[in-house]
């Protein structure tokens, strides 16, 4: 990730046309996938703490019933310039140990950043060169990077799938 306050950004998509994964699960202890979500994400995409931000979180208690509402993101550094970011959403309600939650997986992109803060760095010279050097090296490692993006979320997603399976069978 490039600290600068100018930058040239670069997004991929990790799957074209751009997908929505959504999952739905209905039955027992639905706000259980709480807990379990950040879990899996940080494992999956081998992230400390502090690369899965909770954004949002909402979480109402009402008498007899519990409705909750959490934005995640996650962020997978690659190297100095490229990262995975993957927006995490988890919806769901609760009445008497039974519920409903839908789980949404939006975004999900490799951004590559370059720096363009200097004078260096903001001539065309620099900025040939930095062209040439992207195309002819950096390019594939970034095909590289959005094939093992799309391999995470695809076994991420299966791991939501086969939690929830656990928890009604």
């Amino acid at each position: 990730m490039v600290w600068a306050r100018t930058k040239l950004l670069i997004w991929d998509y990790l799957f074209e046309p751009v997908k929505v994964i959504r999952i739905t699960y209905a039955g027992r202890t639905p706000e259980k996938f709480y807990s379990k979500i950040p879990e899996l994400a940080k494992f999956m995409f081998n992230i400390p703490d502090s690369y899965m931000q909770e954004r949002d979180y909402t979480w109402e208690k009402l008498p007899d019933t519990e409705r909750f509402e959490i934005r995640w993101d996650v962020y997978k550094i690659l190297d100095m310039f490229s990262q995975i970011i993957v927006e995490i959403d988890m919806k769901g309600f609760t009445t008497a140990g039974e519920g409903r939650v839908a789980i949404t997986l939006r975004n999900a992109r490799v951004i590559t950043e370059y720096p363009q803060d200097t004078i260096w760095q903001k001539s065309f010279v620099y900025e040939f060169l930095r062209r040439f050097w992207h195309r002819l090296f950096y390019h594939h490692k970034r095909m590289e990077y959005i094939n093992v993006g799309k391999e995470i979320v695809v076994k991420f997603e299966q791991s939501i799938k086969q939690f929830g399976e656990t928890m009604n069978g």
